[in-house]
């Protein structure tokens, strides 16, 4: 059984050789393959290479074109920085004040630089390993995107002070999602991972007002188009699990301080939770009896639900390959749930 097959056997309900794991590994990719991470960004032929070599050693079932947050900004007009071996910055907010709205302009996915670089990630995988992984397409949430083109803080005010500033400004960033998603399915993209981390800062008022409709559109798009969706939000999103739920996700990642047996409970029938060790304490840090006491306690929450057992969030990039080998094994040693 090969990891898509695994992974669709899984989804669907139906029975595998062990749980999936969908390890989220950007910067531990490029540093494997001895890569800076300005490659990474910039350059698909290195964040594919990357993917793929990793997954095959280190038993991941799935390649991902996710890399950064800045490639929609980037395209809207956003200005970013990349250090020669680190993390994309963004230097400074687009939309400073709130009537820059009305300058922007959903991008088209291939006449952005790195819009276009992500879609030829999508096309070389699943050209390279389409049989073989699931692959994984990456846009960015309403709220994400919004919080990437205004700033994180600004944002926050504007959503009690400018409530219709935030709206026009999601409805933006929503179409630009569907319109990329959809060139990256048309490339070959299985999946569609969206990232809303910004979700986790606000309330349940505040999500279901502003983000939740939006999710809903967008993974409804998705799914339309043939695609799963795999949503991530990191932090602690325990307040709003019940509105994730209605929101058609396939996929629900669970960060490390959210308690994952709960959030099974929340989802709904065709939804996966994913999670959800703690990739710094346990991955980074700790040692290989960690690694596998940790693995084993999600296998233990999963009360019959089905669960993709992963860290809670990105691999970090200075993590020992033993402990990487380690969560591989000990899903060989737990088998089939």
């Amino acid at each position: 059984m090969n990891a898509k097959e695994r992974f669709y056997s899984y989804i669907n309900g139906n029975s595998v050789d062990r749980v999936p794991n969908l390890n989220i590994i950007m910067q531990f990719g490029a540093q494997y393959t001895g890569e800076p991470y300005s490659r990474y960004l910039n350059d698909y032929k290195c964040l594919v290479d990357a993917e793929i070599r990793v997954a095959r050693e280190f038993g991941i079932d799935c390649v991902c074109a996710i890399s950064d947050p800045y490639r929609e900004a980037e395209g809207y007009g956003l200005e970013v920085y990349y250090p020669h071996n680190d993390l994309s910055i963004c230097k400074g907010p687009l939309l400073k004040k709130h009537s820059d709205i009305k300058k922007l302009r959903v991008p088209d996915p291939l006449a952005s630089k790195r819009m276009n670089d992500r879609l030829s990630a999508v096309s070389q995988f699943s050209y390279l390993v389409g049989d073989e992984f699931p692959v994984i397409g990456w846009v960015e949430g309403p709220i994400a995107e919004a919080a990437d083109l205004r700033g994180v803080s600004e944002l926050m005010y504007d959503l009690v002070d400018e409530p219709d500033f935030v709206y026009e400004l999601m409805d933006v960033c929503l179409e630009g999602a569907i319109i990329f998603a959809r060139e990256q399915v048309t490339h070959g993209a299985d999946v569609i991972g969206v990232g809303d981390a910004a979700a986790s800062l606000i309330g349940p008022a505040l999500y279901e007002e502003f983000v939740l409709p939006r999710e809903i559109k967008l993974f409804e798009a998705i799914h339309d188009m043939g695609a799963l969706v795999k949503l991530h939000i990191c932090g602690n999103i325990t307040g709003i699990v019940p509105l994730i739920a209605r929101t058609g996700a396939d996929i629900v990642d669970v960060d490390h301080m959210v308690d994952l047996k709960m959030v099974t409970g929340a989802l709904v029938e065709g939804q996966t939770a994913n999670g959800n060790y703690d990739p710094v304490s346990i991955l980074l840090l700790g040692d290989e009896a960690a690694v596998d006491a940790a693995v084993r306690k999600c296998y233990e929450q999963m009360d019959g639900k089905r669960v993709i057992i992963s860290a809670g969030c990105e691999v970090p990039r200075f993590t020992g390959h033993a402990n990487m080998h380690r969560v591989a094994r000990t899903l060989q040693e737990l088998g089939s749930p």
